[in-house]
C-alpha cells in the first residue's frame, strides 16, 4: 500500500492505492469520523472466484491538516469463514499545511 501523494498537505487529494489486490474484493466501507479513517474491502470466500490481481486506488479526498489513523479491513463475508477477518491493520496518516 501507498499513499498518494507521499507527504500530503491539507490542499491535496489523498488518494491510497493497494497493489496486488484481488479484482473480487469491493470496497464496503470509506468513513472518517474526526481523526479515523476506516477503509474496509470484502469478498466472499465461499465463491471461489479467481483472483485477477490489479492496483485498486481508494479516494481519501482533501483532509485538514493533522496526524489521522487510518485503519484497514479485509472481511470474507462467507458464512463459513472460520474468522471473518483476513486482513487488519492501521498506520498513520500526516497531513501538514
Amino acid at each position: 500500500m501507498k499513499i498518494i501523494p507521499e507527504k500530503p498537505g491539507s490542499q491535496d487529494e489523498i488518494k491510497l492505492v493497494i497493489f496486488d489486490d484481488c479484482t473480487y474484493n469491493t470496497l464496503s466501507k470509506n468513513n472518517r469520523n474526526g481523526k479515523t479513517i476506516d477503509i474496509e474491502k470484502q469478498f466472499n470466500g465461499m465463491m471461489k472466484w479467481p483472483c485477477f490481481i490489479k492496483n485498486d486506488t481508494i479516494q481519501i479526498g482533501k483532509l485538514p491538516q493533522g496526524t489521522y489513523n487510518v485503519n484497514y479491513t479485509l472481511i470474507d463475508i462467507s458464512q463459513q469463514a472460520p474468522q471473518n477477518i483476513s486482513i487488519s491493520f492501521s498506520f498513520q496518516l500526516n497531513v501538514t499545511r
